[in-house]
């Protein structure tokens, strides 16, 4: 776990670059990149910005072409397959663009929650309690005993939420959280989402198109053509709450 008073996040000259010769296409360019522990940021930028691969990267999914990524003390160019696998389960918790896709549809609500505890650290009646305090803050609460498939899109995105919780990461990831969803409904997940995060003293990065989820964190990086810079105007999470 990062010591006190340092970055959870601290990325340095990240680049990355798919294919080669004609072919090649760089997706991210020598980005830098710090949060404070606990701290929410805000990733925009248009489709094909680089967007998702910073995301992936930062998820222990892909190795950069090039650069330094260390999160919670984790310096993810020297871990090895176990090490990464440790990361990924421990670390970070990941909701992708598409929620389903981390769902298990033969499972309950409260199974697909308790799954990542499964043969790992923790079991039995703690991770019980703490999948239900999950569902509870996501609004799901009455729906532990249904099947993924029977889900609304909001409560799909937000079981998606519980799972990527489930292990207590220090930081979660999320792709385009809002796009699917009407925006009443996604600003109140946000707000739950601000709320939740602020109880279990995670940070967050967000990717998205939606610029009206700046006023649910801490700032905002805009991303083009595989440069991050910070934004001009940010929003404050805590803040938003409730808005």
């Amino acid at each position: 776990m990062t010591a006190a008073g340092h970055p959870l996040v601290s990325v340095a000259g990240l680049s990355h670059t798919y294919g080669a010769g004609a072919e090649r296409v760089v997706a991210l360019r020598r980005v830098d990149l710090r949060l404070a522990q606990g701290e929410r940021v805000a990733v925009m930028g248009r489709s094909g910005s680089g967007k998702t691969t910073l995301l992936n990267v930062l998820a222990g999914l892909g190795t950069p072409s090039g650069g330094r990524i260390v999160i919670d003390g984790h310096d993810l160019a020297r871990l090895d397959r176990r090490g990464r696998d440790a990361y990924r389960r421990d670390v970070v918790g990941y909701v992708w663009q598409q929620p389903e896709d981390g769902l298990l549809p033969g499972l309950t609500v409260l199974e697909n929650v308790l799954v990542p505890s499964i043969g790992v650290r923790r079991s039995g009646p703690d991770e019980v309690a703490h999948a239900h305090l999950l569902l509870d803050a996501m609004r799901l609460g009455g729906r532990a005993g249904d099947r993924p498939a029977h889900l609304s899109a909001i409560e799909t995105q937000r079981l998606a939420i519980a799972v990527a919780l489930a292990n207590r990461p220090r930081l979660l990831l999320a792709d385009e959280l809002t796009a699917r969803l009407d925006w009443t409904v996604a600003r109140e997940m946000l707000g739950d989402l601000a709320a939740l995060l602020g109880q279990l003293g995670a940070g967050a990065i967000l990717v998205t198109h939606d610029r009206r989820v700046a006023r649910y964190v801490d700032r905002v990086l805009l991303i083009r053509d595989g440069v991050a810079v910070p934004a001009p105007e940010t929003g404050v999470m805590a803040g938003a709450v409730g808005t």
